[in-house]
């Protein structure tokens, strides 16, 4: 069968890691299987917070990597380390130098005038080269469909620049909302100028993807007059990622709960660690059975206050800070725990996204303690009955969840996964990567032809 070419467009991709990677991991991993040869177009990752180049394993040898230097606002690392000068005691004292100084007041004014400056995101200094380097794929390799995927939004403005110059398909995906996410600027004038983006966008592709019935619903109501075709395909888990998966059994004996993503100020541990400290000072947990280990990024550089709670309440010899692991270890770290934390933003509209970590924990089968506002995601946990849900900004209804799962372990009473259905499998069939990639490429096919 001659296979048509795809060009995935998605700045975020392996060696880089995170929760935004996966959806174009396993498109380009799964679409070969379904008539389509692939092509990536993606950044050249000189640093990165989050990189696991384990991931590119993955991928078939058919697929052919792109990748387009960025230009830089500011440095990556920071400044560099500044000798230190010894003091009359004979320890070390950091005296940086005028230059230094100076270059961390320009720093820290160029960090003040990004949100005016790299407009609709930060890596809108990708584009120029990315369209450079878009243009000779597209000349070379006869592409019949680019399929953008975002966030950053700025790979839909890479696509649509050369959907204007090629005859080509264009499918803009959608993993977040762009104009109507929760994390907006809050400039004015910046904001209607991505509404005139998002609305260019809308209209020029031939078809918009997105991943929830709600930012399906959201689109349809704010363009129905621009978008042409809106398919709902879900995020997912591959069932791959877990075959022969050995679980982590790190903590016998412990009720061990698991964390792996990164977390931030509208997604932090803070009140549930602040429960857990209410249920050990009541009796109603032992605190010698619990362990709570969270792999990714516990506090941001420069910032300390998931680490300060810890200390304040005397929780550190239960609490385990992981930092970021290679994606097969963070999976068996998850199949061997006891209960899985799942922790959401506790913004108003937070209840309309689905974290593409749950999918994983679907995958694994292990008890989710999901932390989530109302929505379509506590649908999906309660309709498979993967374990418990509360408001992430009730501590009484945090403790009630979690007390429940402690005791069930300690009753030993832990529904495994073959007790939820026989038909499970066939039930969550939609959230398997394997079937998006089937469900993508039959749109692109129908759009071809």
């Amino acid at each position: 069968m001659n296979k048509r070419n795809v060009l995935i467009i998605c700045y975020i991709f392996p060696p880089i890691g995170g929760g935004g990677v996966p959806r174009p991991l396993k498109m380009a991993k799964y679409l070969g299987e379904f008539g389509w040869r692939v092509h990536v177009l993606t950044v050249e990752p000189a640093y990165h917070a989050t990189l696991d180049p384990s991931l590119l394993a993955q991928l078939p040898a058919e697929v052919t990597i792109h990748r387009a230097k960025e230009w830089k606002l500011l440095p990556n690392r920071g400044a560099a380390a500044v000798p230190a000068k010894p003091d009359s005691e004979g320890a070390s004292v950091s005296k940086p130098s005028a230059k230094a100084l100076l270059k961390k007041q320009v720093i820290n004014v160029l960090k003040k005038a990004k949100p005016y400056l790299l407009i609709p995101d930060d890596q809108i200094l990708w584009l120029p080269n990315a369209v450079k380097l878009g243009r000779e794929i597209m000349k070379r390799e006869k592409i019949d469909v680019i399929f953008s995927t975002s966030g950053p939004v700025t790979n839909h403005l890479v696509a649509r620049n050369l959907a204007r110059q090629f005859d080509c398909k264009w499918v803009a995906d959608f993993r977040d909302p762009w104009t109507q996410n929760m994390h907006t600027s809050g400039i004015a004038w910046r904001e209607q100028m991505e509404e005139r983006m998002e609305a260019d966008v809308m209209l020029e592709a031939d078809a918009i993807t997105t991943v929830t019935a709600t930012f399906a619903k959201n689109f349809q109501d704010k363009h129905q007059e621009r978008i042409k075709r809106l398919e709902l395909i879900y995020n997912g888990f591959d069932q791959a990622d877990f075959e022969g998966l050995a679980p982590s059994h790190e903590a016998p004996g412990k009720f061990h709960a698991v964390y792996a993503g990164i977390l931030y100020q509208k997604r932090n541990p803070r009140l549930l660690l602040q429960a857990i400290r209410e249920l050990i000072d009541a009796g109603e947990v032992d605190q010698n059975d619990l362990l709570l280990s969270f792999a990714g990024v516990f506090d941001y550089p420069g910032y300390s206050e998931n680490g300060d709670c810890v200390e304040k309440l005397n929780l550190g010899s239960i609490v385990r800070v992981l930092g970021n692991l290679p994606h097969k270890d963070a999976l068996g770290l998850m199949k061997g725990a006891d209960a899985l934390l799942l922790i959401g933003d506790v913004s108003a509209d937070a209840g309309a996204y689905i974290p593409g970590k749950l999918y994983e924990y679907m995958g694994i089968g292990n008890p989710i303690l999901a932390l989530n506002k109302a929505g379509e995601a506590t649908e999906i946990i309660e309709k498979f009955q993967l374990g418990q849900v509360a408001d992430p900004e009730e501590k009484d209804a945090i403790k009630e969840a979690y007390l429940q799962l402690y005791k069930d372990w300690k009753a030993q009473g832990i529904r495994s996964q073959a007790e939820r259905g026989a038909d499970f499998a066939s039930r969550v069939k939609p959230y398997e990567r394997r079937e998006q990639a089937r469900q993508l490429a039959e749109l692109m096919t129908d759009l071809v032809e």
